[in-house]
């Protein structure tokens, strides 16, 4: 026997943590020794095809794998096990499968895990994490590959707990000495398996692009485009002067869902003549769901261009010209439009 490190096996585990699920799938009380992996002999090759239907519509990363066993001695081990995963159209196998997936119509072959060394503590569920994730894509079944590549048969292994089917759902190779090939033996059996793994939540909106620009001195263009919405129901344009402390200026109505590219702009006048000395504003974008979550996405500065601002005259309260030496309050008038009061000593 190799070296190992011991696993523990999952007695309960809640059904979501955090964004993670778990799902068991078939609960049959039925026992088959020839699966997951057949102990009597040093190496065997098992595989399961389950339907699209035992995992439900919507993507999925699965993350981990779990076989319930039973009859298995204490800690007894397998060494050197391969999971493997894959899209598959078939819903049983054929009787011409062999070992190097002939005859079996697959996409998206991911080794999970190899060289792993299973523990094996008791009844019940045995969990096996994987190193790798499969992305399932919510639309084809799951082909599942259990490699034992033990090569040291030892006393006391079990067999899995599952059910009987109406067709050819697993299908298993075993032989001493070396592995397996050729065409293996299927069955009208599924073992009782259990899944984790984080469903995709996409985000409702893709930003492809935010920006803002001065215009002729006297406002601020913003501009948004999209590449997809989803169950988007407005957007919200917030401005700071500190980068800190934010007020929505104005709300724009989404697309709620599309596919398309959708471009977006709006003029802010106002930000250039709350203060004459302002250097640069801060904007920022978020977006409201239709079911009231929103999501903001990162803020972006515009510069002010003050090089080309001068002062074009002064005037007293009454409106007339004065010296810009005028004592007193007055107003001044800038070339972007903009005006101030001010008091000269």
């Amino acid at each position: 026997m190799k070296t190992f490190l011991p696993l523990f096996m999952a007695v309960l585990i809640p059904t979501a943590i955090l964004s993670q699920t778990f799902s068991y799938i078939n609960n049959g009380n039925e026992s088959e020794n020839h699966h997951p992996f057949y102990g009597l002999y040093d190496y065997s090759h098992n595989m399961y095809i389950f339907d699209q239907s035992n995992f439900g519509e919507g993507e999925k990363e699965i993350y981990e794998l779990q076989f319930e066993l039973s009859s298995y001695g204490h800690n007894y081990t397998y060494s050197d096990l391969t999971i493997k995963l894959a899209h598959t159209s078939d819903d049983f196998f054929k009787s011409s499968t062999k070992v190097d997936l002939s005859n079996i119509t697959y996409s998206d072959l991911t080794t999970c895990l190899s060289s792993h060394d299973l523990v094996i503590l008791g009844e019940g569920y045995v969990s096996i994490p994987f190193t790798t994730t499969f992305n399932y894509n919510g639309v084809d079944n799951i082909l599942i590959i259990v490699e034992n590549h033990d090569g040291d048969w030892t006393m006391g292994f079990g067999a899995a707990k599952g059910s009987n089917t109406t067709s050819y759902k697993s299908w298993y190779k075993y032989s001493d000495n070396s592995y397996p090939s050729g065409t293996g033996t299927r069955q009208r059996y599924i073992p009782n398996i259990g899944l984790g793994y984080l469903t995709f939540n996409p985000l409702p909106i893709e930003l492809m692009s935010f920006e803002g620009s001065l215009t002729d001195n006297k406002s601020i263009e913003l501009k948004w485009t999209t590449a997809s919405q989803s169950n988007n129901d407005y957007f919200t344009l917030w401005r700071s002067f500190d980068g800190h402390n934010w007020d929505a200026i104005t709300n724009l109505n989404g697309s709620g869902s599309s596919t398309e590219e959708m471009n977006y702009s709006y003029f802010d006048s106002d930000a250039i003549h709350f203060n004459r000395e302002l250097e640069q504003v801060y904007y920022k974008l978020s977006q409201t769901d239709y079911d009231g979550n929103s999501e903001e996405f990162t803020p972006i500065s515009v510069t002010l261009n003050k090089s080309d601002r001068y002062l074009l005259r002064t005037v007293n309260l009454m409106g007339s010209e004065v010296s810009q030496t005028q004592k007193g309050l007055v107003l001044e008038i800038w070339s972007d439009g903009t005006s101030n009061k001010r008091y000269k000593n």
